[in-house]
């Protein structure tokens, strides 16, 4: 088919959505916290109001991924539009955290959908260079929408930490378009050569694995600087919005340029200037003493963030069969947002027992001697 300026805009519009499932309410933690005085597990609560979805996520891709290989992309994909604009939208009216973390539970099934089916309508509809260069305008698509979400919704949330949720609603602009726009791609014969093609590639694995950890430390950027903020002084969820979009920001015009480093650099290589960016960028955080000096870090960890998803679906959509696409990705969002909500998991009891800053610290110094010794040990991963 012919891939028409709407097609690519539907399909990154689409993308878009994936980016708002926890980052764009993450400028209003602390304020939501103030809302609960009487629930003594508020922070906690309200942290899993921000990666409860990544755990759903994490569970139901897997049967999306099935789904998309059996059933087909579109119908799929236009239900869960739906379903993410109902989920995530539910913390404008409900009244308990325990209820808005049910909401975003189901705001989980919906992105998993989402995110599975669009990569895997890239894999379908470009080839070569083509797809290489799509999936670096999706990555930065996603990334440079966050820094708009993000930054949107602090100032929303500076009016009230309710108002961030109705972002979620921008996702029925979706559904028309991808039933206008988007078409079935041409299921293959059933034929033996068709059929030898579709073992699940061992390789793979090897990519979740990276793709966890790397999720696992990235979050901890966006669930701990809003607390971070409110040590150095009285910062303005604003303030907060538009620290956490700088990363965004940075990460998608590092996402642009992913195309041309992946002329140049290995797979293997980036994932190791991935991890060597996002170190360097915490162990300044781990320094700043002010709202000011944390940028320097955000915007150098933000150059490795940009990084890691082109390169996973990269490696992911070339060695994936068309037939087992749907699957081998929808494992893919499994492992990226099981690291999404393991992040404060893993780092909370380490920050409790230290602070904030020495979390940062200890995860920055394992970072950069991890992504020197890849560095240094390079090998290729996949033939490109």
């Amino acid at each position: 088919m012919k891939k028409t300026a709407l097609v690519k805009s539907t399909i990154l519009f689409c993308s878009m959505m994936t980016v708002m499932a926890g980052a764009t309410i993450a400028p209003s933690l602390p304020e939501m916290t103030k809302a609960f005085p009487d629930n003594s597990s508020a922070e906690t609560l309200v942290k899993l109001v921000l990666t409860i979805p990544g755990l759903f996520i994490a569970l139901t891709s897997p049967i999306s991924g099935w789904f998309i290989d059996k059933f087909g992309r579109i119908k799929l994909l236009a239900f869960m539009l739906l379903l993410y604009a109902a989920a995530g939208s539910s913390g404008l009216y409900l009244n308990t955290l325990f209820e808005i973390i049910i909401g975003r539970a189901f705001l989980g099934i919906a992105v998993g959908g989402i995110m599975t089916t669009a990569v895997a309508l890239i894999g379908d509809y470009f080839e070569g260079p083509e797809r290489l260069q799509f999936l670096g305008t999706q990555a930065g698509i996603m990334a440079l929408s966050g820094t708009l979400f993000i930054t949107f919704g602090g100032v929303l949330a500076d009016v009230s930490w309710r108002y961030p949720f109705a972002i979620y609603l921008l996702a029925l602009l979706a559904i028309p378009l991808v039933l206008l726009f988007l078409k079935e791609p041409i299921r293959a014969s059933s034929d033996t050569s068709v059929k030898s093609n579709t073992k699940f590639p061992k390789l793979a694995w090897t990519i979740f694995i990276i793709s966890f950890i790397g999720m696992v430390t990235f979050y901890l950027m966006p669930v701990q600087i809003p607390f971070l903020m409110q040590e150095f002084s009285n910062i303005s969820n604003t303030r907060t919005g538009l620290a956490i979009a700088t990363v965004m920001l940075v990460g998608g015009v590092t996402s642009f340029q992913y195309p041309k480093l992946k002329r140049r650099l290995s797979h293997y290589q980036i994932y190791g200037l991935t991890f060597l960016f996002m170190g360097i960028g915490y162990l300044l955080i781990s320094m700043a003493n002010s709202y000011a000096m944390t940028f320097p870090g955000l915007f150098i960890s933000g150059l490795g963030a940009g990084l890691l998803m082109p390169n996973s679906n990269l490696c992911l959509v070339t060695m994936a069969s068309p037939e087992n696409r749907g699957k081998v990705l929808g494992l893919l969002t499994t492992f990226i947002f099981l690291g999404q909500f393991a992040s404060p998991l893993v780092f909370q009891p380490l920050i409790d027992l230290t602070s904030i800053k020495s979390g940062f610290l200890y995860l920055s110094l394992s970072m950069i001697l991890v992504s020197i010794i890849v560095l240094i040990r390079d090998k290729r991963l996949i033939r490109n």
